[in-house]
């Protein structure tokens, strides 16, 4: 009783437990790890957006990083000229340069067109509400003719990029990141209808980025290639133009994403990634807390309904079956919802709730275990303990009808042996009586129901099941009558008493089972076939053994016996038939 409360205590807990863990999001790896393995899959890059590389060849023609910025000035002049809907650089130029004339280069490029979006960085003391302490922007010269957005990322703890800061607050007013400027330019510059509320952003101002493709899967040209005008002017005509590094050694690694962990992608294909999800309205959204909440109270209540009632086997499948259907779930909402759902904790705990309950039953097991050896284990065979505890019997109050050999021995003389003799004598002779009666009763697999005073009560055929029972009953009396032959002599020659067994022997149906309370039950058996072999013990004289004629029908054939008649019994309106085993055959 107590462990199935347990079973049913323990997930309460633990849901209690992971409920305030999903709130304050403790352990997020496994969410994690299932939306980059699970949810995150490729697609196809928009033809819409092209990447102008500061790549390897640009680097072997005009030397190492940093250049001289009248190239970029020249690329952003270029691509003005062929009619690119929106320009976005991701270089930034807070600082005026070594070269004056290159700087105003570079301002007169931008002053030249107003599909140009170049790069500003935001400073952060607070990463948790992500208000902007501090704004850089470009010089003064070049801040005055151009827009500018943020190139700030926030990495995951494990380090992978999966969401995107869009706007953020500075003083007084909000300022957006270079992909959402670039992309409302974009929007002006084709007649696209565009409102930054149609975007879905979390409280930090940032929703998580869906990855179309690993690194290189954008359309990429080189920067030295439009400098030098090598690609035909209709490829970037209405088309999303990003400048940013594309090589290593130019100040930037890259970063890891959801798709790809071993290979890191350049930050203006982080960009693209992000303009895509803008161009394609493909924005994902984390659930609320209480929509995750929802599916772990959900998977909770029925695990408390059910796991406690099922055996390992089937506790395993609802434990499995549970966890699938909660990755569907989760795929069915991304898919179609749109709706990152966090499930790591509800499969994390689904699989300690499985272990629990698998330790409470293993527990419980050993505790049925030792329960029964100490029920049984002075009672019955050692042997039969072993079949009792590997059968897996349950004890609990109440019992079943079944058919048994109940056997009832009684010392003759006791009394009379009792009243001139001191106690130690007394309970050392019944003991050794008691031995006797035991050894006898266990060898032939029985039960020792109780010992009452110096009578002896016995059960066959239960708890465990006796081929033969009545034979069993029958020979476990006469080796009770052979082996007390020598205990006379003893008893007689010391004491000066003859004491001798009587014994009778019943077949028939009873109610074995568990008797008694919650706190202290017996096992026992109890019906009129107990009632009956009890009145034949009592009739029957110093060493006799007196069975009843359905007990003799049973093993008339393994033994000889003297037919004694009738027994009239009080309280039944039919004498019994019994017999005097003489001698087994």
């Amino acid at each position: 009783m107590m462990y199935k409360k347990l079973k049913i205590l323990m997930p309460i807990v633990l849901l209690i437990l992971f409920s305030l863990i999903q709130f304050f999001d403790v352990i997020p790896v496994l969410d994690n790890l299932l939306h980059d393995s699970f949810l995150a899959s490729p697609g196809t890059p928009s033809e819409d957006i092209i990447i102008v590389g500061l790549d390897d060849r640009s680097i072997n023609e005009i030397g190492t990083w940093p250049w001289p910025r009248f190239f970029v000035a020249d690329a952003i002049e270029k691509l003005a000229d062929m009619n690119a809907a929106a320009i976005g650089v991701n270089i930034l130029y807070i600082d005026y340069g070594a070269n004056h004339e290159y700087d105003m280069a570079l301002v007169e490029a931008a002053s030249k067109t107003d599909r140009l979006v170049l790069a500003a960085q935001a400073y952060f003391m607070d990463t948790i509400e992500f208000i902007a302490d501090d704004y850089l922007v470009p010089f003064d010269e070049l801040y005055e003719v151009t827009q500018t957005g943020f190139i700030n990322v926030h990495q995951d703890a494990d380090g992978v990029l999966r969401r995107t800061l869009t706007s953020v607050r500075f003083g007084d007013i909000m300022v957006h990141s270079l992909p959402l400027e670039t992309y409302r330019t974009y929007c002006r510059v084709m007649g696209i209808p565009f409102n930054i509320d149609d975007i879905p952003l979390d409280d930090m101002g940032s929703f998580p980025i869906t990855y179309t493709g690993r690194p290189h899967s954008y359309r990429t040209v080189s920067l030295w290639g439009v400098i030098n005008d090598e690609y035909n002017p209709e490829l970037f005509r209405d088309k999303i133009v990003l400048i940013g590094p594309f090589a290593q050694g130019i100040g930037e690694r890259g970063f890891q994403t959801s798709l790809d962990r071993r290979t890191y992608t350049y930050s203006v294909e982080i960009n693209a990634n992000i303009i895509q999800n803008m161009l394609e309205g493909n924005f994902k959204q984390n659930a609320q807390w209480w929509q995750n909440l929802l599916v772990l109270v959900f998977l909770g209540l029925v695990i408390i309904f059910f796991q406690h009632k099922l055996k390992p086997v089937p506790s395993v499948i609802l434990t499995v079956g549970l966890i699938g259907m909660t990755l569907l779930g989760m795929r069915f909402a991304y898919d179609r919802l749109d709706l990152i759902i966090k499930v790591g904790d509800s499969i994390v705990f689904l699989i300690l709730c499985f272990l629990g309950n698998l330790a409470i039953s293993i527990l419980a097991a050993q505790h049925e275990k030792n329960h029964i050896h100490g029920l049984f284990g002075r009672f019955v065979a050692p042997e039969v303990v072993n079949e009792l505890v590997s059968g897996g019997v349950e004890l609990q109050l109440g019992g079943i009808e079944k058919e048994v050999t109940v056997l009832f021995v009684d010392i003759r003389g006791f009394t009379a042996f009792s009243e001139i003799n001191p106690p130690e004598k007394v309970v050392s002779m019944v003991n050794r009586y008691l031995a006797l009666t035991s050894r006898s009763i266990q060898e032939q697999n029985g039960t020792i129901d109780k010992y009452m005073g110096d009578a002896t009560m016995a059960v066959f055929n239960a708890p465990n099941n006796v081929p033969d029972h009545a034979l069993k009953a029958v020979r476990a009396a006469w080796s009770m009558k052979i082996g007390s032959a020598e205990l006379q002599d003893e008893i007689f020659r010391d004491y000066g008493v003859e004491l001798q067994f009587g014994i009778g022997i019943n077949t028939g149906p009873a109610i074995v089972g568990n008797m008694g309370s919650d706190f202290r039950m017996e096992y026992t058996a109890i019906g009129d076939t107990v009632n009956t072999a009890a009145r034949l013990e009592a009739n029957a004289d110093k060493g006799e053994i007196i069975i009843s004629d359905a007990t003799y029908q049973l093993v008339k054939d393994y033994i000889n016996v003297t037919d004694m008649g009738v027994l009239n019994v009080k309280n039944k309106q039919i004498g019994i038939q019994i017999y005097c085993i003489d001698g087994l055959v």
